[in-house]
């Protein structure tokens, strides 16, 4: 009887000092620095080649207007294929093909994969 009162009184001790312990408040912050992240409508893409150049149109022989590097985040403006059949995304500085990017549902997939292509 004694050592049903013992144990009992182990657990009951146990409980109460390995129970929950107060945690601080914790605060989300919300990071609204990229509004469309979430965008359901919206793309995003990792550029996956050392370098790219982006066009004026959607064909390697146009002219380049910029230059991105590998893991560059860049909202996906639009998409078309050439006359070879090949994607190519429009982003706000230009065209660039399919072959150099990585293309995904959301902001916060692609900054993971930028994240990780960088730290190589």
């Amino acid at each position: 009887m004694i050592k049903k009162y013992i144990f009992v009184t182990v657990c009951i001790l146990t409980a109460v000092f390995t129970g929950c312990k107060k945690n601080k408040e914790e605060i989300i912050e919300f990071d609204n620095s990229y509004p469309l992240a979430l965008a359901p409508d919206v793309r995003w893409a990792v550029v996956t080649d050392p370098y790219a150049s982006y066009k004026e149109a959607c064909d390697w022989n146009s002219t380049t207007q910029g230059h991105c590097r590998k893991g560059d985040i860049l909202q996906v403006v639009g998409n078309s294929k050439d006359s070879e059949n090949e994607t190519w995304y429009k982003f706000e500085s230009g065209w660039l093909p399919a072959t150099c990017l990585s293309v995904y549902s959301n902001r916060y997939k692609a900054k993971s994969v930028s994240d990780a292509i960088k730290d190589k």
